[in-house]
């Protein structure tokens, strides 16, 4: 009886393993696709945490969750969490995304790119500098996923950073170069390197000594220790001072070739774990924040936006001057419309969107970092540019001038006009309700993202931004059908889009109703009583009959300001510009009698009466 317990029990204890790696399995189903060898899987433990991974007994690798060993936030403000399997060596194995809040993941990218995408690590050493597009020395390149550049990026820090630390912590090195010569010792681990690595046999000036300058261990604690020989004068100092953190010594050493004379130690100097190096000594390499590297790499993007926000800040700030060159603004607008369209969508892909909206108030509501928002610097300084602009303009600046799909529009609509194609415009009491739709869209999306900002960019489809900008249309055919219609409608009916639907514009028309200026765009007295001209003249539909301009919807065409300075349309100054030239011709015709009346008196005939034959 005793004896089928006992292998009653053993038989349990062999199911243990199968039962525990079944129960990882079913809570990640990827760990099969990472270690498709594994039979057992441990407990996830340790610092860093991670699970060791069994094959017949024998340890062959771990595997782990970047958000349990360090979280780098991505697009959306969340970190993305990836499963990372590496072997014993320090090589990756595999990786798999489990979980993540990334709007252009959720919908945009399909499976089959974002498992190209993460193949690209299998192999590659948890040591290795990966990084995102072309290669450069000392570094190895991945390729990236077209319209989800920052995603990708902040997915290679965490895995590779993640990976390094799973592998430090478990004792894997970083394998070194073999020595040459034959019967070289192997590699010390870096607690020893210190008290193993051999020592020069002379000392700087040529003869030969027994000074030890310093002792280290590679990524570790550096030691110092001082020695001497009897009867000499202490010659070197520490290279660290304790800091009262827990110490360790150093095992005396003795360089090749020198004496044997005996050494008693002076003092002993060591470094507490994870204090930096002492001056003159080996520095430990400090990790940059991920957007600092991303900023670097984009120098020259950030320069032609900046070079670009600055000449639009000209055309704003001295807008009256140019307002009176109808034909030199139509140049520097369209050409503007060319630079957002082709530099800040297609090339930068800067196309804000109402997700960012969402995600900048879940920030604020959550617990704001700036780290969220400097990993893509064209949005982030696009962002600070509107929102400068909103206090001093309102949202016309953006949606008039650096909306790429807006600007998509606007050509479409100059190309429509060449071909005359008729355009269409709906009755004002149905253009009324139909500009609430944008607002009942935005609330409904603040209210599904307060629940769940995957799902809000779901339904924040509605913005055709990503189809048409950040994907260049390599989509789901539904999803091109619905950006083309909506392109369509937009060269018979000016920016049909912006006027009624865009979710963003309606954002950003809240906080423009606090702009500090009402006098940028200039009006008269006589607007809308009686004069209409800019009123039937914009084609958003931005002023009323009353005469007034609805900053809400402007998008700052400056075509009323042209208007305004136009004494050929403007109403108020045809009627000065009439006056003036009957003043003129009264004062010429008065000239003229003058003159009459002074040579009558004199006698003399003016030249108009002489005879005939005179002239």
């Amino acid at each position: 009886m005793g004896t089928a317990r006992l292998i009653g029990l053993a038989f349990l204890l062999l199911l243990i393993p199968l039962a525990q790696a079944a129960e990882w399995e079913t809570a990640y189903p990827q760990l099969r696709g990472i270690f498709p060898d594994a039979e057992t899987f441990g407990e996830f433990e340790g610092s860093p945490p991670s699970a060791p991974v069994y094959k017949a007994r024998q340890l062959i690798g771990y595997v782990f969750l970047t958000n349990d060993v360090l979280r780098i936030p991505a697009y959306s403000g969340k970190p993305i969490n990836t499963m990372v399997g590496i072997d014993t060596g320090g090589r990756i194995a595999g990786l798999t995304i489990v979980q993540h809040d990334e709007p252009i993941l959720a919908v945009g990218i399909t499976p089959e790119r974002l498992d190209g995408y993460v193949a690209q690590y299998r192999g590659k050493s948890a040591f290795d500098k990966v990084i995102i597009g072309a290669p450069r020395e000392g570094r190895i390149a991945v390729d990236g996923i077209t319209g989800a550049t920052i995603t990708v990026m902040v997915i290679n820090a965490a895995v590779m950073r993640s990976a390094r630390l799973v592998a430090e912590s478990r004792g894997i090195q970083k394998a070194l170069p073999s020595p040459p010569g034959a019967g070289a010792p192997p590699p010390a681990s870096a607690p020893q390197r210190a008290s193993q690595e051999p020592l020069p046999a002379s000392s700087p000036s040529g003869e030969p000594g027994n000074t030890v300058t310093r002792g280290y261990g590679e990524g570790r604690t550096a030691a110092g220790s001082a020695v001497r020989e009897e009867n000499e004068k202490e010659n070197l100092k520490p290279a660290a001072k304790a800091g009262g953190q827990p110490t360790r010594n150093v095992a005396a050493t003795t360089a090749q070739g020198a004496t044997a004379a005996p050494f008693t130690k002076a003092q002993t100097a060591t470094a507490p774990q994870g204090l930096p190096f002492a001056p003159g000594g080996l520095k430990p390499q400090q990790e940059e924040p991920e957007w600092v590297a991303i900023w670097k790499n984009r120098q020259f993007d950030i320069a032609v936006l900046v070079g670009g926000l600055v000449l639009l800040s000209f055309v704003l700030i001295f807008q009256d001057w140019l307002a009176r060159d109808p034909t030199l603004l139509t140049y520097v607008r369209n050409g503007f419309h060319v630079y957002t369209l082709f530099f800040i969508g297609w090339w930068g892909l800067a196309q804000l969107s109402v997700i960012n909206v969402l995600t900048f108030t879940g920030s604020v509501m959550s617990g704001f970092r700036w780290e969220n928002f400097l990993i893509d610097p064209m949005m982030f300084i696009l962002w600070g540019f509107v929102a400068m602009t909103l206090l001093l303009w309102g949202r016309g600046v953006y949606c008039g001038w650096l909306c790429p799909f807006g600007a998509l529009q606007e050509l479409i609509l100059i190309a429509s006009r060449k071909l005359k194609l008729p355009q269409f415009e709906f009755s004002d009491a149905v253009h009324e309700r139909l500009v609430a739709l944008k607002y009942i869209i935005l609330i409904l999306l603040f209210g599904i993202s307060l629940q769940s900002i995957s799902e809000a960019a779901w339904y924040a489809e509605v913005e055709p931004f990503k189809t048409v900008i950040t994907m260049r249309f390599q989509r789901e055919w539904n999803y091109v059908l619905y950006a083309l219609i909506l392109i369509g409608v937009a060269a018979v009916n000016r920016k049909f889009y912006c006027k009624y639907l865009c979710p963003l514009g309606a954002a950003l028309a809240i906080p423009g109703r606090f702009r500090l200026f009402e006098w940028w765009l200039r009006r008269r007295k006589e607007c809308g009583k009686p004069c209409q001209v800019c009123a039937n003249q914009c084609s958003v539909r931005a002023i009323r009959q009353t005469g007034e301009i609805n900053a809400n919807e402007c998008h700052y065409c400056l075509d009323c300001q042209v208007i305004y300075y136009n004494d050929k349309v403007c109403l108020p100054l045809i009627d000065r510009r009439k006056r003036r030239e009957q003043q003129l011709v009264r004062g010429q015709e008065n000239r003229v009698n003058s003159e009459a009346k002074a040579l009558a008196v004199s006698g003399e005939k003016p030249d108009d009466m002489a005879a005939p034959g005179k002239h």
